[in-house]
């Protein structure tokens, strides 16, 4: 009844929401609504033949039911003996159905609409080469594309590739296209589910049959005598993969962007084998359009040839001509900024070379900051201000304007008695005592007019480990 309801109310049927609550509540809900429709049908022409007027029709089906019913009834026969080509082609043209998906979409999605219909009759081609062409079988592969992950999924049609808007596609639908910026989702992904059950079929191209054929099951249950024909199969499926990063890696003229989402237990969140780790070992290519005036060294790329401003890094990205040292510091900001933005506890450092990807730093920069991140997120006096279960909530770089001028505070930690202020050192040095308490204290002062009545400390953390806390008295440091 649902499949029939669909065919009904798409462009296929045309049919009305009045069409369907007329078919519910007809033969008194008996009876399938398959056989409800064709009985109101006869019903109708029963009526024409001995009446022959035209009032008939209002306490019968509508033009809309009347139309499709004799549709239905050749489809259904068609379809035990035509092959599915024909049968789509059919239905394509008896159905009208170019016509009616073309006056019942939006303009802008009618190109995409019409070139899709035309993907799906080719479609039925190209499934297994032709050779099942049975419609069960074919419904039976669609489903299969469903279930399945986004790599095997059917070409989408080309729309005109000149429209000036950002256009979401399949790899196979970008197939020949290129554009100026590409960006590649979800690509932080592993592979799909194996087949635990299936059909094993080695037919060559050019041969009047396959030269072997059989069912498998699970791995443990297959036996040795077929190794080398699923071996053969693994390595189709790998070089699959590898052409489809190709083509989807290929697409952008000037920038590619390659996101995915944080897997939550591999180390740093990077699916071994995934895309988006495929893409952490390649190699950094300067565009020979780079004028000599660019400046490229260990830990950063500038280049003009492409720089929107909203792809523009913020200004706490490093700069280049900042000291070593200053450096250090702003990458060990962004690292901690980066490891306690999440729930998780304890927190699990990722690879030194995952972090250099992260922060677009050396190898060398990332071990450095790498060992100051784990000291201070090892420290058992540190534990209770990145420990989720430890506090209220915590806020990293929040920031606070106080009379036009703008306050970023590294970490906010609030417990149920206080708020703490925590700003990040490299080290904690005597001669600087009265700058840490100038700062802290405006901190301080800044978020007392947001949490008016609250208990506010401030402390700093430094590399070390260690946290030296600034007292209520503003007198000076006590170290924990």
């Amino acid at each position: 009844n649902l499949a029939l309801a669909q065919v009904l109310k798409s462009p296929v049927g045309g049919a009305s929401d009045e069409d369907l609550i007329t078919l519910a509540g007809a033969g008194a809900g008996e009876g399938s609504w398959w056989q409800r429709l064709t009985y109101l049908h006869g019903q109708q022409l029963n009526a024409e033949h001995e009446d022959g007027s035209a009032n008939v029709r209002t306490a019968l089906p509508s033009p809309a039911l009347m139309r499709i019913v004799p549709l239905l009834r050749d489809w259904q026969q068609a379809s035990a003996h035509l092959p599915v080509h024909d049968l789509l082609d059919r239905v394509m043209h008896q159905g009208q159905l170019m016509q009616r998906y073309a006056s019942s979409v939006p303009a802008s999605m009618r190109a995409q609409v019409l070139g899709n219909l035309d993907a799906f009759v080719a479609l039925s081609l190209e499934i297994d080469a032709g050779r099942y062409p049975s419609i069960t079988r074919f419904i039976d592969k669609l489903r299969r594309l469903q279930r399945g992950s986004d790599q095997e999924a059917p070409d989408e049609a080309d729309i005109d590739v000149s429209a000036d808007a950002v256009r979401i596609m399949t790899i196979h639908g970008a197939k020949g296209l290129e554009a100026e910026v590409v960006v590649m989702m979800g690509a932080n992904h592993s592979d799909s589910g194996r087949d635990t059950l299936g059909v094993l079929c080695d037919w060559p191209q050019d041969a009047p049959g396959p030269a072997h054929f059989s069912v498998f099951g699970k791995t443990a249950s297959r036996g040795y005598a077929r190794e080398s024909l699923f071996l053969q199969e693994e390595s189709f499926r790998l070089q699959e993969n590898w052409n489809l990063l190709y083509v989807a890696a290929t697409r952008a003229k000037a920038l590619l962007m390659v996101s995915g989402v944080h897997s939550g237990k591999d180390e740093g969140g990077v699916v071994a084998g995934s895309w988006y780790e495929k893409m952490l070992h390649a190699e950094m290519f300067i565009p020979e359009a780079a004028s000599s005036d660019h400046t490229v060294s260990d830990d950063t790329l500038t280049l003009a040839v492409f720089d929107p401003p909203a792809l523009r890094p913020p200004e706490r990205v490093i700069n280049a001509q900042d000291t070593a040292l200053t450096r250090e510091g702003s990458l060990l900001h962004l690292l901690m900024e980066r490891l306690t933005a999440s729930d998780h506890w304890p927190v699990q450092l990722p690879a030194v070379r995952v972090v250099a990807q992260w922060l677009g730093c050396s190898m060398e920069q990332s071990t450095i900051v790498c060992e100051q991140a784990a000291q201070i997120l090892s420290s058992k006096a540190l534990e209770k201000f990145f420990n989720p279960d430890s506090f209220e909530f915590a806020r990293n770089e929040m920031e606070i304007v106080i009379g036009g001028e703008l306050i970023r505070l590294d970490r906010v930690v609030m417990f149920r008695d206080a708020l703490w202020i925590l700003d990040y050192k490299r080290h904690y040095v005597e001669f600087q005592h009265a700058d840490y308490q100038a700062q802290l204290a405006r901190y301080r002062q800044a978020c007392l007019s947001l949490f008016p009545g609250m208990l506010i400390c401030c402390a700093l953390i430094t590399v070390d480990g260690r946290l030296w806390v600034l007292d209520s008295a503003d007198t000076g440091m006590a170290s924990a």
